[in-house]
C-alpha cells in the first residue's frame, strides 16, 4: 500500500492555499475577547461564539470608526491568512463595525460626544447652502427609491440645473469608504451643494452614516453638503456634522431648488434693488472725493502747471465712471441668467 506521506510544510501550505483560495473575502460576526491594542499600532483579538473562536488581527493604518473592546458583539470583513511557523490562522480584517443593537447605540453616543467635542457640529462653521446653484452633485445608491425621489424633484423644480449623480454603497462594511469617495469625487467635478443619503432603514442599515469616515468627509469638504439620511425619524452622526439636514431625500432636493417662478422674480427684485443702492453709493462717495479732491488749491497749482485735460474732473469722472460699468455688467449677466432659465420653470 502506498501512502502518500505530507512534510508539514507542504501540508500547511496545501491548507494555506486552499483557505486563502475558497475564502477570499470572509464577514465573520462575534464577540470581542483579548483585546490587545499594540504599541505599534496594530489591534490584536479573539473573535469567538458558543461553538468556536478565531484570531483577528487590524493593522496599523487601517481606520476603524469605534472603539473596540471586550465583550463587543462585532461584524468584521476581511481574508484569512495562514501562518506556517505556529500553525494558525485568522482573520486579516479590513473594517470592524457593531453587530449588537446595543452596541451600535454605545458606538453612536461615543463618536457623537468625541466629535461635538472637537467643534464637528459647531453652527459656525455650519456653510450656506447656494439658493441658486449651477451644479448639484447626489451621492446615493443607483437602484433605490431614494435616487429617484431625488433627481425627479430637481428636474420637476428647476429644469436648468446640471444634476451630477455619483453612484455609493449606503450600506455595509465598505459604505463608509465608498460615501466619503463619492463626495470627494462629487466636490472635484464642480458641484455648488452635494446631497448625500438613502432611503430609511433599522439602526444597522444605516450604520455607514454614523461613522467617522463619514464624518471627517463631510466635515472637511468645502462645499456645502446636505445630509438626506432615512425618514424624519432617523438621526445619523452625518445630520450633525452637514451643513443641512433634510427630513426625507425628497426635502433635500427641495432645499436646493426654488419653489416658484415667483420665489426667483421676488429674489432678482430684491437683488436688483441691493445692487443699484450699492452702485448710487459708489457714484456718490465718487463725486464727493472728485470735488474734494478738485477744490484743493495744491491741485490748481499743479493744473497750472501740466495739461489741465489730463486732471479734469471729466477725466476723473470717467474714470470712475468704467469701472462702476464693470461692476454693472457683471450684475447684469447674473441677471440675464437667472431670467433665462425663468421660462424653464412651471409658474
Amino acid at each position: 500500500m502506498n501512502e502518500h506521506v505530507l512534510t508539514v510544510t507542504s501540508l500547511t501550505q496545501a491548507i494555506r492555499e486552499k483557505l486563502e483560495t475558497e475564502f477570499p473575502i470572509v464577514h465573520v460576526v462575534g464577540e470581542i475577547s483579548n483585546y490587545k491594542h499594540h504599541q505599534s499600532g496594530h489591534r490584536y483579538f479573539t473573535l469567538k461564539d458558543e461553538g468556536a473562536q478565531i484570531r483577528c488581527v487590524i493593522w496599523r493604518g487601517r481606520q476603524v470608526d469605534i472603539a473596540l473592546r471586550d465583550g463587543m458583539q462585532i461584524k468584521v470583513r476581511g481574508r484569512l491568512s495562514v501562518y506556517p511557523l505556529q500553525g494558525n490562522y485568522q482573520i486579516d480584517c479590513f473594517s470592524a463595525i457593531p453587530a449588537g443593537v446595543g452596541d451600535l447605540y454605545l458606538a453612536f453616543e461615543e463618536l457623537k460626544r468625541e466629535l461635538a467635542a472637537a467643534g464637528y457640529f459647531d453652527a459656525s462653521r455650519k456653510r450656506p447652502i447656494p439658493r441658486f446653484p449651477d451644479i448639484i452633485g447626489v451621492a446615493t445608491s443607483p437602484t433605490g427609491a431614494a435616487i429617484r425621489d431625488i433627481v425627479s424633484t430637481l428636474q420637476r423644480r428647476n429644469p436648468a440645473v446640471t444634476i451630477i449623480v455619483r453612484p455609493t454603497l449606503v450600506q455595509g462594511t465598505d459604505a463608509a469608504a465608498d460615501i466619503a469617495r463619492a463626495i470627494a469625487d462629487l466636490e472635484a467635478a464642480g458641484c455648488d451643494v452635494i446631497i448625500v443619503g438613502r432611503g430609511g432603514g433599522s439602526i444597522e442599515d444605516l450604520w455607514a452614516f454614523n461613522t467617522r469616515t463619514v464624518a471627517d468627509a463631510i466635515f472637511h469638504a468645502q462645499v456645502p453638503i446636505i445630509s438626506a439620511v432615512g425618514h424624519e425619524t432617523d438621526v445619523t452622526i452625518a445630520d450633525f456634522v452637514a451643513d443641512l439636514r433634510a427630513a426625507t431625500p425628497t426635502a433635500a432636493a427641495e432645499l436646493c431648488t426654488p419653489l416658484r417662478r415667483e420665489d426667483i422674480l421676488e429674489y432678482l427684485d430684491q437683488w436688483t434693488d441691493e445692487a443699484t443702492k450699492a452702485l448710487n453709493g459708489c457714484l456718490e462717495d465718487a463725486e464727493h472725493i472728485i470735488e474734494t479732491f478738485l477744490s484743493r488749491s495744491t491741485l490748481h497749482a499743479l493744473l497750472a502747471r501740466c495739461d489741465a485735460t489730463e486732471f479734469s474732473a471729466h477725466t476723473l469722472a470717467l474714470h470712475a465712471e468704467r469701472a462702476l460699468l464693470g461692476t454693472w455688467q457683471q450684475l447684469a449677466h447674473q441677471a440675464e441668467q437667472l431670467l433665462s432659465a425663468l421660462p424653464l420653470l412651471h409658474p
